[in-house]
């Protein structure tokens, strides 16, 4: 699958804002204490970046849903501290941009490339896309903490669309 990613998904189709919040994710993990550092970036991590640029498109739906920003950056920090799968991690680790990711992150990073496809095919990813590919994660670390601030993929793609009808209106 790695070798799909790298094809498929370049770094330079992240737009500005998902690549910092990208970043945000590979330093959240790699400055984690080594007794609290997880093997691979996990949606968790992603969800943590998306939260982390808030003036971002992501971050703007979910304050528009009323979300806490503190409050879940915070929340997602302990859970990505304390919380455990009774398991550990469900399936291989694989390399996407020379970091260890989860499948559930790699794939809510495919999701994320199809909902900027949606749009149009060379659109950037931004922010707004990777909040929409966590939530379309199923079962993931970051789907659940969504979930537990009520934030659901329907709402979410709503809020979007609300924001990008902004975008659309042009003034006389």
């Amino acid at each position: 699958m790695s070798n799909v990613m790298e094809t498929v998904l370049p770094l330079e189709r992240l737009g500005r804002c998902a690549l910092l919040a990208w970043e945000h994710a590979v330093a959240a993990r790699n400055e984690a204490p080594d007794d609290r550092k997880r093997p691979a970036i996990m949606t968790g991590h992603i969800l943590l970046g998306v939260l982390q640029e808030p003036k971002c498109a992501g971050g703007l739906i979910l304050r528009k849903m009323g979300l806490d920003l503190e409050l879940a950056t915070d929340t997602t920090r302990f859970t990505l501290f304390y919380g455990r799968h009774p398991d550990g991690i469900l399936g291989e680790i694989m390399d996407w941009q020379g970091e260890p990711h989860t499948p559930a992150g790699l794939i809510s990073i495919e999701y994320a490339l199809e909902e900027a496809n949606l749009f149009h095919p060379s659109y950037p990813i931004g922010t707004e896309h990777l909040l929409l590919g966590l939530l379309r994660a199923n079962q993931s670390m970051a789907s659940s903490l969504l979930e537990y601030f009520g934030v659901t993929h329907q709402a979410a793609r709503a809020a979007r669309d609300m924001l990008w009808e902004r975008l659309k209106v042009a003034e006389s």
